[in-house]
């Protein structure tokens, strides 16, 4: 499975995005909070990139550094939400927020997309009691997700169901069993999706190149 291994702390730099805001970390540790600047030699004193092309291609960038994404995974995201009804921009974030890898992450049964695609890939997960290793793969209305049985005893998974109990999900998300699951209710509106990306700049960004 192709997947984006990279330092995400240089990337967090270069777009200006705290860190701890996507993985939940200590702020101390978050490297845009230590050094508010890009990277490089001269990411102190150098002065942004302000073009119309760079500010639609910054969005993209956040877009898929919130949602783990690469170029192609980002892009196929939105030529389907280019062919469906509604704006295009909403239509492409609550795509994304159906994502298995994304509901566990909203839901709290993650503390990064990184881990919560890692939960994903090893199996850890069930969707309507059926075993899923697929991160992509879309929760529909109604769907419950929760870990296997085979995997409840396991620490990590204990710790996840207790930061589960007292979690504020977003709307769309439902909490079953005591925390030990999430229910997805219903399509996410834009203003619930916790995602800061200006989405008619992403459109236009990919608009130019299809």
């Amino acid at each position: 499975m192709a997947r984006n291994t990279g330092p995400r702390g240089r990337v967090c730099r270069r777009l200006g995005i705290a860190l701890s805001n996507i993985t939940a970390k200590d702020p101390d540790k978050d490297p845009v909070l230590r050094r508010p600047y890009p990277p490089g030699q001269h990411g102190a004193t150098a002065r942004p990139s302000v073009s119309d092309y760079s500010q639609r291609l910054r969005e993209k960038q956040k877009l898929k550094l919130f949602y783990g994404l690469l170029e192609k995974q980002c892009r196929r995201a939105f030529m389907e939400a280019r062919r469906s009804p509604g704006n295009t921009g909403t239509v492409l974030l609550q795509l994304l927020e159906r994502r298995l890898d994304v509901v566990v992450l909203r839901a709290g049964l993650a503390t990064s997309i990184r881990q919560a695609r890692q939960f994903v890939r090893h199996g850890y997960l069930q969707v309507d009691g059926g075993r899923v290793n697929i991160p992509s793969f879309r929760v529909k209305n109604g769907g419950e997700v929760r870990f296997a049985p085979t995997h409840a005893a396991l620490p990590i998974v204990v710790a996840s169901h207790e930061r589960m109990k007292d979690r504020q999900v977003p709307a769309y998300l439902q909490v079953v069993d005591g925390g030990k699951g999430v229910r997805f209710v219903r399509e996410a509106e834009r203003e619930e999706i916790p995602v800061n990306v200006n989405a008619p700049f992403i459109v236009e960004f990919y608009a130019q190149r299809v």
